[in-house]
């Protein structure tokens, strides 16, 4: 674990694995450690470098109050000047992808490319606010059997647990138990219609076709809205892609770095 320090009240968690190759920096979904990534980065710092954080409420970062997305792609263009890294291709994943949106606005000169994966917030998500309110309950009280059902039900495509039991695990346990952290997102600040698909460089959508919250119809507006856009659907995933189709995930960013690469 290493620790960005921006004051003190606020330090950003960070790791970085690989040298050289691309530079990758993933922004994760919301509340989610940097840990989600996982299944990616073995492939990815083979050849490259990975860099990844928590956001000022997730995993072992230390915030106080409230954050913007602004706020969060600020402390991604502090951790890149820090590590002195020029650029990066930029990850977002989810809440992530909003982020990166912002980061590729407000920063351009520090993208080389952008992957938006799974991020809604502009066309309104399926779910059931029932379901999110049970599963809210669920980590409450501590029925983590109630509350892993509804993980599923609510993030990943239908029968995922049964398909891939141990990768279900480990999602879990990086998840539970959940925590209220004294840091708190406002998205009263920078609106989806403020960064929402205005991005100019390069941009690839990786969407599951059972995502309830990035819905293939974020995917369809996003990539309505892009001049320089290719797209990957996957069938059998919903919001957890990253998580559900980590091998098809990685070989799409590796093709897109090489992309890149050629022009």
């Amino acid at each position: 674990m290493a620790i960005l320090e921006r004051g003190q009240d606020l330090g950003i968690n960070y790791q970085v694995d690989g040298d050289g190759g691309t530079a990758w920096l993933l922004f994760n979904g919301a509340t989610l450690p940097l840990e989600f990534w996982d299944p990616l980065i073995g492939v990815l710092a083979a050849r490259d470098t990975v860099v990844r954080f928590d956001q000022r409420d997730a995993g072992a970062t230390r915030a106080q109050g409230p954050f913007s997305l602004l706020d969060t792609a600020a402390d991604a263009a502090a951790l890149l000047e820090h590590l002195g890294l020029q650029s990066a291709v930029v990850v977002g994943h989810a809440w992530g992808g909003r982020v990166a949106q912002v980061f590729a606005r407000d920063y351009p000169h520090l993208c080389d490319g952008l992957v938006i994966c799974g991020t809604g917030g502009h066309v309104p998500a399926t779910v059931s606010d029932e379901s999110l309110t049970e599963l809210r309950e669920a980590g409450r009280a501590g029925d983590k059997d109630t509350w892993s059902r509804l993980v599923e039900q609510i993030y990943c495509a239908a029968g995922f647990a049964a398909r891939q039991p141990d990768e279900f695990a480990d999602l879990l346990s990086i998840m539970w138990p959940p925590i209220r952290r004294s840091a708190r997102w406002d998205p009263r600040i920078a609106p989806s219609t403020s960064y929402w698909g205005l991005a100019l460089l390069p941009t690839l959508l990786i969407y599951g076709a059972q995502d309830q919250f990035g819905t293939p119809e974020n995917a369809d507006d996003l990539q309505s809205r892009l001049a320089d856009v290719r797209r990957l659907d996957i069938a059998n995933a919903g919001h957890f892609v990253i998580r559900e189709a980590a091998q098809q995930v990685v070989q799409a960013l590796q093709d897109f770095a090489l992309d890149l690469k050629l022009g």
